[in-house]
């Protein structure tokens, strides 16, 4: 796990020491055990060259520069990057794991003459290029996003694993382009404007992130999950090439057949993820999730696990005690954190800053504190994150299920009212009102219409909403083709809201502390099997939420821990736990007037970008204790936090924080 990025185009790079020092301090937190330069010359004639950032003053004119920021996991001694063939032709600056490259290097080998020289997976990277192009990376199994030079084409090529786990940002101007694992390094080198993109902005008000290859930021661009951009010589994008497989015809199986198969699939999912030259650890909240994870690890080694949490309250346990004894069941070494409510709020913007892109996650902060801990004590944890979004665990998920039973109803009117008061049922009017494809699988994350907001954003409009909105998620829709309409909004919930929110987060959180973090529930055999299951039968109205994982608690955990997890805290009436935040809580008792203040006041700049109607509208409603506004006005917060400190340039000191009222 390490941060990569570079500069390619037309003209020379200018000052080649500088862009170096730029791009490898900015990325330095992601890779603190080493770097490395790619210097391309711009004379044909001359060869690539690994260097230090010392030598790049003393470099004739380069076409290109590829940085790489390392985190030792894998092959310690041998798998220092950028790495290149023994031909000199191909190179490559990667961040993150493949899982399954001892087959492919056996495979490889099988078929080559050539011995490999190294025991690392960059180099498995290099030989699946060479042997089978772009097309090739669909046999990656793994977390990855890398920059692959190929001197003979004279091109770059960027490419994104299948869900997203890993981010990469790209920007162009006349000159040619910049890439990078963050966006710092672009913004740092010149190429972030400070200008928001306003059909951007309206994707973010609605959805609550923005998904690939979008970003807020105008001009800059992420690469789509599952795509290899390849970028000719002088910076302009030539093909797209969508290596990742699409889903398997839905087929049924009978109760016992899913737990013995995806519990198959999970246990091998977490012992190739335990590969690891360095010890792994895990984070465990004392959920259902995180702890079959856990629990599978325990056959082959047993991780040191980490948790975070408030103080309990009267009216809010902790759920610090939830993890210790998931802990002492499991038998592992266990460390968490608390954090203050007060402390919380105080810091709250520095993970707005930390994660980048503006996201409507509360848990940023306490992620990042997670991390933190768990850093102290190993380089990589396996975690949870995945499992609701693939199997439809949320609650808004039942929301969905049961629209989809129902005939059109014209928008619901009824509900649409009450839903003013109550989220769920706010996301259960807009499904009744869309029509069936695309929009559907949109109205699956919103709480009003893709019009209305679009009308709210100053520059956009109601027709461009309504259409950059649903754009967002249609490529995604047609992908799915031949899944039933559950199984399809699933598949668009894991590669969007998953991939561009959770993900997004947990990268950034856990590597701004040099911490990597693993996924096996989103490992692709396991991701291959469970979409394989029809929608409807993964998410049943008449089953318990989540029942899919209480099969596999059978199989994995111990009886009396199984039966506390599926007992009243998990039954399917009670919200999802696990590092959860009570933001929602904090905000109608401690907030007030002030909340108001900070929106729509004479300091915000929200103003600027969205009517002050609908900003005033939304958060008087949800002061009246209107519930459906919330994660609206959690995302109005973090985005002005995030406009004032990336837009207007005001120091992190002086951005808005607030201070629960005492009782």
């Amino acid at each position: 796990m390490c941060g990569i990025g570079g500069v390619w185009g037309r003209g020379p790079i200018d000052g080649p020491a500088r862009v170096a020092a730029l791009f490898g301090d900015a990325l330095a937190h992601r890779g603190p055990d080493g770097e490395g330069f790619l210097a391309i010359p711009r004379d044909l004639a001359l060869t690539p060259c690994v260097c230090g950032r010392e030598a790049t003053t003393t470099l004739p004119p380069l076409r290109g520069l590829l940085i790489h920021r390392r985190l030792s996991i894998i092959d310690l001694t041998t798998g220092d990057q950028p790495m290149g063939l023994p031909t000199g032709d191909v190179w490559v600056a990667y961040n993150g794991e493949i899982y399954n490259f001892k087959e492919l290097r056996k495979e490889l080998l099988a078929l080559e003459e050539a011995e490999f020289r190294t025991t690392s997976d960059t180099e498995v990277i290099l030989r699946v290029y060479r042997r089978w192009g772009t097309a090739g990376f669909s046999r990656l199994n793994g977390i990855f996003a890398f920059a692959i030079y190929d001197a003979r084409r004279q091109q770059l090529i960027l490419a994104r694993d299948p869900v997203g786990v890993k981010p990469l940002y790209w920007a162009a101007d006349a000159e040619g382009m910049a890439f990078a694992s963050e966006v710092r390094p672009l913004d740092a080198a010149g190429y972030v404007p400070r200008e928001v993109a306003p059909e951007r902005l309206a994707q973010f008000l609605f959805y609550r992130f923005v998904p690939a290859p979008g970003t807020l930021w105008l001009r800059v661009c992420k690469v789509t999950p599952g795509h290899a951009l390849t970028f000719d010589a002088t910076g302009a994008v030539v093909a797209d090439c969508d290596f990742a497989s699409p889903p398997l015809p839905p087929q049924a199986l009978g109760r016992s057949a899913v737990g013995r198969l995806l519990g198959d699939r999970l246990a091998e999912a977490v012992q190739r993820q335990l590969i690891a030259d360095v010890p792994v650890g895990a984070f465990l909240s004392g959920g259902m999730d995180s702890t079959l994870v856990v629990a599978a690890a325990r056959a082959h080694a047993t991780p040191q696990t980490f948790a975070i949490g408030f103080p309990s309250t009267a009216s809010e346990p902790s759920e610090l005690e939830a993890a210790t004894q998931a802990s002492l069941a499991l038998g592992t070494a266990h460390a968490h954190l608390e954090i203050s409510p007060d402390d919380y709020f105080r810091r709250f913007p520095e993970a707005v800053l930390q994660v980048e892109e503006p996201l409507a996650e509360a848990g940023m902060l306490l992620l990042s504190d997670l991390a933190g801990l768990a850093a102290r004590h190993v380089k990589t944890v396996l975690t949870g994150q995945g499992a609701d979004e693939l199997l439809g665990g949320y609650r808004r998920h039942h929301a969905i299920r049961l629209s989809l039973l129902l005939p059109d109803l014209g928008g619901a009117a009824l509900v649409r009212r009450l839903g003013e008061r109550h989220e769920l049922l706010g996301r259960f009017a807009q499904l009744l009102g869309a029509p069936r494809g695309a929009p559907l699988a949109a109205a699956a994350f919103g709480i009003t219409t893709p019009a209305d907001v679009g009308r709210a954003v100053r520059g956009c409009g109601a027709d461009v909403g309504q259409q950059v909105i649903v754009d967002g998620v249609r490529a995604w829709w047609a992908k799915g083709d031949g899944l039933d309409d559950m199984g399809r909004i699933l598949y668009v919930d894991v590669r969007t809201s998953l991939a561009e929110d959770l993900l997004l987060m947990g990268d950034k959180t856990a590597m701004a502390h040099g911490l990597e973090a693993r996924v096996p529930y989103l490992d692709l055999e396991y991701l291959r099997l469970a979409e394989s299951l029809p929608g409807t039968q993964r998410l049943s109205l008449w089953r318990r939420r989540k029942w899919i994982q209480h099969l596999l608690a059978r199989r994995f955990l111990p009886p009396r821990l199984a039966r506390r997890l599926a007992g009243g805290v998990f039954g399917p009436l009670t919200p999802k736990r696990g590092f959860e935040v009570p933001m929602d809580r904090w905000l109608r008792s401690g907030f007030g007037s002030g909340l108001l203040e900070v929106l729509t006041g004479g300091q915000s700049c929200l103003p600027a970008y969205v009517d002050q109607g609908f900003l005033r509208r939304v958060t008087e409603r949800y002061l009246e204790n209107r519930r459906g506004h919330y994660r609206t006005v959690l995302a109005l917060y973090v985005l002005e936090i995030w406009l004032r400190a990336r837009i207007a340039g005001v120091p992190v000191a002086r951005l808005p924080t607030f201070h629960p009222r005492r009782a």
